[in-house]
């Protein structure tokens, strides 16, 4: 069981949409899963598009979705896109990305903290993709974030948790749920992070 802000999830597992050949593979993985929580990059989907490929295949309520900032640099474009996300009916809850090198796809700590202060004051549910940092991970959860997202490996190299003695302080010192995020490769790896 797993709570964040108000919802319960019997599902540990988050899935991301970025990674599938089509629309159809993706519905077919995220079902054999048996997560319930799928995220999904805000710049490409159309929230207002019931006919969009990725919307009808994780939608009728069977998923929870969290779109996500991916691709914004600072913070100031995270905010702009979590605000024209909420307003095309995509909800409060956000996983905050801000990213500003496209090579590393490495968060940049004092630009999310910055988005996070901003959009938690607007009434968002954040969720915070960071470095395994715990003394940021401290700062977000001060600043009312549901829960904290620090990286296991840089995105993309499937080298599981090479973060494990930080992600256990953060862990040990945080009373917001800790949610592992990126570098994950292999279902042992998630296995491990959960």
């Amino acid at each position: 069981m797993l709570t964040i802000a108000d919802k319960e999830f019997t599902s540990r597992l988050f899935v991301g949409t970025g990674k599938f050949s089509s629309s159809d593979i993706m519905r077919q993985a995220l079902e054999a899963s048996e997560c319930e929580m799928v995220t999904v990059a805000l710049r490409r989907v159309e929230l207002d598009d019931p006919g969009d490929d990725i919307m009808r295949a994780i939608g009728g309520g069977r998923f929870f979705f969290l779109p996500n900032t991916a691709g914004a640099r600072d913070a100031v474009e995270a905010v702009r896109l979590a605000r024209l996300a909420r307003a095309a009916g995509g909800g409060n809850w956000l996983k905050l990305e801000v990213t500003p090198d496209p090579r590393t796809l490495l968060p940049d700590p004092v630009e999310t903290l910055k988005a996070a202060e901003e959009l938690v004051r607007d009434g968002f549910v954040v969720l915070p993709y960071i470095n395994a940092d715990p003394v940021l991970a401290l700062r977000l959860q001060e600043a009312g974030t549901a829960a904290v997202m620090p990286l296991g490996a840089p995105i993309g190299t499937n080298r599981g948790l090479l973060t494990r003695p930080l992600l256990e302080i953060i862990i040990e010192q945080l009373e917001v749920p800790v949610v592992v995020d990126a570098g994950i490769g292999t279902p042992s790896q998630a296995a491990a992070a959960m």
